[in-house]
Parts: C-alpha cells; structure tokens; sequence
C-alpha cells in the first residue's frame, strides 16, 4: 500500500505536467497572434483558459491520497462541480472564428481548436479522477451514473455561462439571482425547451468526448491474443 500512493501521486503530477504542456500550443498561437496583428482580439480566451484549470486543480486536490485531510475532500469535490463547466465552455469560444481579422482566418481555426481541446482535456481528466475516486467508494455502477450526472451538469452549466451569462463565481457574489434563475427553467420546462435542448447538446458533446477518453485509455492495453 505504501507503495501504491506514491506512484499514484507521480501518475496524478505527470498528468498534469503533460497538461501543463499542452496548454502552451494555444498560449503561444495567442502570442503570436498578437504579435503580429497589434490587436487583443480573441485575448479573453486566456483568462478562460485559466480558470479552466480550476476544476483539475480541485480534482487533484480532492483525490490525491493522504495530501488531502478527508472533511476537505468533499468541499474540493463540491467545488470541481461548480467549476466544472468552465472546462468545456471554451468550446463555446469558436462562435468568435468570424469575428477575427488581420490574419489568415485558418490561424484562429488552429487557435480556437486547440484551445477548445485544452479545455476538454482539463475537463475531462478531472471528471476521470472523481469518477475513479466514486466508483472506488460505492462501485463501477454508481462511477458511471455519477460521471454521467456530472456531465449533465456541466452541459447544463455551459448554457448559464454562454446565454445567460452567468459564471461559477456568480454562486457566492449572486447566489439568489441564480438560484432563481435555475429554478425557472426546472419549473417551466416546456416555456425553456430551447435551453434544455441546447443542455443537452452540450452534455452529448461532453459524453461523445469522454467516450472518445476512456477509449483512448483502453488502446494502452490492447488484447493479447
């Protein structure tokens, strides 16, 4: 046992640092958009991509073994909930490709793309690590049903970022807002098809690119035959 927590803390620390690495494709494309258009545009994407970092940073916290005292472990997993939409919303951010400018329009497709793959994989790993931390507790059912409920959620989530402009921040600075604003669409489902329908697209989204994950995961171990 004293051997398996460190190495399963190597594993969480190479995952990030290989996360660290992908995540400087889009910083440096960004750069160099800058560099050479003189304009900011598309510049809001950083600031997105870094609290897209938030729910793994939280997930590593809540499951990494013995580092973590077990009463914080639930308050760091309620939080990656929270801030989990954050992850995949900048996906979202491609509505922005027509309104670029100054550079080959192929340039912010590579930009944009990739920095909304950096958001799934932030996303998506960190949603692997609690899902493997619930289905180690209460088993590989209640693993998959939990994943999928947060992926609901999250999609549901994007919606509030993207239409209605609500952020995770917005549940302690306006907590009864948005509260109330949730509560609308659960109590008027018909009246709010529109936006269930776009949640829903979000969490197919979010499903097919976890699906594509754990598949990636399973080529490591091919069948022997």
């Amino acid at each position: 046992m004293s051997r398996r927590v460190p190495d399963r803390n190597l594993a969480l620390v190479q995952t990030v640092g290989r996360l660290l690495g992908l995540t400087t494709l889009p910083l440096l494309l960004m750069a160099g958009r800058v560099a050479y258009t003189g304009s900011l545009t598309h510049t809001h994407i950083v600031w997105n991509l870094l609290l897209a970092w938030l729910p793994l940073a939280f997930a590593y916290l809540a499951v990494r073994p013995r580092a973590t005292p077990r009463p914080l472990r639930l308050a760091f997993c309620l939080a990656w909930l929270l801030f989990l939409p954050n992850a995949p919303y900048l996906v979202t951010d491609m509505i922005h490709l027509p309104y670029g400018g100054g550079i080959p329009i192929l340039y912010d497709v590579v930009l944009l793309f990739s920095t909304a793959l950096c958001g799934l994989a932030l996303g998506l790993v960190s949603l692997r690590w609690i899902q493997a931390a619930v289905a180690g507790r209460l088993g590989v059912w209640p693993g998959r049903l939990f994943g999928l409920a947060a992926l609901g959620m999250a999609g549901f989530g994007v919606y509030l970022g993207r239409y209605l402009r609500w952020s995770s921040w917005d549940i302690l600075l306006k907590p009864v807002a948005l509260a109330r604003d949730i509560w609308l669409h659960v109590i008027h489902p018909i009246q709010h098809w529109q936006a269930w329908a776009l949640a829903f697209l979000f969490a197919a989204l979010l499903t097919f690119a976890y699906g594509l994950l754990t598949t990636l995961e399973e080529t490591n171990n091919p069948p022997v035959g």
